[in-house]
């Protein structure tokens, strides 16, 4: 459906949140809008309209708002489409269309206010750089946000922190530089969460507590100088992605709080320390990625890491008679990563 991303629109069909209606009345449609009705339901089409600001009076009963622009080079529209595919295949969304060509630069709190019902908000690829702090007040059933390819330098902490339901968010190919502590405290719902492609160096020791369900991290493509500690608190993380960063080191015990993750992507870091401990006791993991590794002489211990099916480490001084010794030391025998 989506090859390219040359094309525009797709649609994806999920259930609407069922709410009751007073007998004979209509959902009300912005004027320059396209709206569809679904049962009680609405869902409001604003592309392609220049607006510089979040169309007035829309009716409560809105479960799906999309006011974004994706007129970008091929390269990036490839990476929002990547993103997109991967939530459709976690969650299903509601009468889905990409809708283009608007320039918000900022959300204003009043414009949201009254849509309880609100599921899904897309406002990305505008010029928003500020989300005020009462932005999504009131949007108690929003599960889907997209605010990628803005202009925002920060995480706009005291506005997320009213949305408890939100499922999957990204907040990527913004400008975004820094995490700071319980940036996403109050979103313990979070499943999806995208920042790649940010300008992000530090994070906070507590930048991801709060995140109990979160499952999908992406950092890659940051300017990240070490490895980040904060994600010990996401015990239920099953993939994460660092590639494309300045990481040097993976420390000893690197991911002792993440006992089910099943794939790691750290490949095109200067990595030249890894700690012998740093992937034990990973049960779950079956996709290890550390290609670009510049100076490691050892493969680390993988002492309970018992399900690794794809492992790269290729380097100028990783040799992959390496690899395969300590592959075949610390794995099954079934698994014969250097052939028979």
């Amino acid at each position: 459906v989506c090859s390219s991303c040359a094309h525009p629109r797709l649609v994806v069909i999920a259930p609407w949140l069922s709410v009751a209606a007073e007998p004979g009345a209509a959902p009300s449609c912005p004027a320059q809008c396209h709206c569809e009705e679904d049962g009680v339901m609405l869902s409001v089409d604003c592309s392609e309209l220049g607006l510089s600001e979040v169309p007035a009076s829309l009716s409560p009963l809105t479960a799906y708002l999309a006011a974004s622009q994706l007129q970008k080079q091929q390269a990036t529209s490839s990476i929002l489409c990547q993103a997109i595919l991967f939530f459709n295949k976690v969650f299903f969304f509601s009468n889905y269309r990409m809708l283009q060509n608007n320039q918000l630069s900022r959300i204003p709190a009043e414009a949201l206010r009254d849509l309880p019902n609100l599921q899904s908000l897309r406002l990305d690829a505008n010029l928003i750089s500020v989300v005020p702090e009462k932005s999504f007040e009131g949007l108690l059933s929003l599960r889907h946000l997209w605010l990628d390819d803005n202009a925002l330098t920060e995480i706009p902490v005291r506005a997320l922190n009213h949305l408890p339901a939100l499922q999957a968010m990204t907040l990527a190919l913004n400008q975004i530089w820094h995490i700071p502590d319980y940036a996403f405290q109050n979103l313990s719902s979070l499943v999806v969460l995208h920042l790649h492609n940010n300008r992000i160096q530090r994070l906070g020791a507590n930048g991801f507590d709060g995140l109990h369900n979160l499952e999908t991290l992406d950092l890659n493509y940051n300017e990240l100088l070490e490895f980040p500690g904060a994600i010990r608190t996401l015990g239920r993380l099953q993939e994460l992605g660092f590639h494309n960063n300045n990481i040097k080191a993976i420390p000893e015990n690197a991911f002792v709080g993440n006992p089910l993750l099943q794939t790691i992507h750290f490949y095109d870091n200067p990595i030249q320390f890894v700690g012998q401990s740093a992937f034990q006791y990973l049960p779950k993991l079956h996709t290890l990625s550390l290609n670009g590794a510049t100076d490691i002489k050892e493969f680390p211990d993988l002492k309970g890491t018992t399900s690794l099916e794809a492992v790269q480490a290729v380097s100028a001084r990783t040799t992959f008679a390496v690899l395969c010794l300590s592959l075949v030391t610390h794995l099954s025998a079934s698994f014969h990563p250097c052939g028979s």
